[in-house]
């Protein structure tokens, strides 16, 4: 009876070794966007945009925010030339159309949200430079 208890004993310690060498990960879960928002969404050569992203993690992962334009629009607090604003923590951004955009035109800009662990999503918004901000 010794012996068996001792066996049984030795296959579960052996079994517990191997499990906690190899443990399974959960599987991270993407970001997900509530919505992608732009107000105003028609504008005059003079004003601004801002874009809101409303989006929040599964997993309660902190998220960061990635800013994309077509290149004729700003972006309020990156460099002049830049299309791009990566890896910011705010979930809204101002927008600006540049000088040498003709209205009317439309322009977007694209919000990509990421955990830092592997998951991102991604929405685009539009929005319509006209020659004045009244939109008519």
């Amino acid at each position: 009876m010794k012996k068996i208890f001792l066996i049984l004993l030795s296959t579960i310690l052996l079994v517990q070794n191997n499990c906690d060498d190899n443990p399974v990960k959960p599987e991270n879960q993407y970001p997900v966007i509530l919505s992608l928002t732009v107000f105003p969404d028609i504008i005059g050569l003079q004003d601004s945009v801002i874009v809101i992203c409303n989006a929040y993690d599964p997993d309660g992962d902190t998220l960061v925010y990635d800013w994309i334009t077509d290149g004729r629009v700003k972006i309020k607090g990156a460099p002049d030339f830049d299309l791009f604003l990566y890896h910011t923590y705010d979930n809204s951004r101002v927008f600006y159309p540049r000088d040498s955009v003709v209205p009317p035109d439309t322009l977007w800009v694209k919000c990509f949200t990421r955990d830092v662990k592997g998951g991102q999503v991604g929405g685009l918004v539009t929005f319509i430079v006209k020659n004045d901000s009244g939109g008519g």
